[in-house]
């Protein structure tokens, strides 16, 4: 008796980010979600650690914690980011 090999086709990183946001709010295991997408456990296990636990950019309000006082023309906000990209803005 042949053993049956399924073929998987292949996807790209831009496809796996949208299978991943589609596995993030399923609210399935992944066991399950695969079996209903037809995808092998082990890739998206290795997309999960490729890209999928990296956290999802969400907007995030910036608010003075002190009101500059009327004698100041100008002023410098620097700001250092997680992935080590530095900005600095001036107004």
């Amino acid at each position: 008796m042949s053993k049956i090999h399924h073929r998987h086709k292949r996807y790209t990183e831009a496809q796996w980010r949208k299978i991943l946001q589609r596995f993030k709010t399923s609210g399935l295991g992944p066991r399950e979600f695969c079996r209903k997408e037809g995808l092998a456990l082990s890739s998206l296990q290795r997309w999960r650690s490729r890209i999928g636990r990296a956290p999802v950019a969400e907007f995030v309000e910036l608010a003075p914690t002190s009101t500059p006082s009327p004698s100041v023309s100008s002023w410098t906000l620097d700001l250092s980011l997680p992935n080590g990209v530095c900005l600095q803005l001036r107004g």
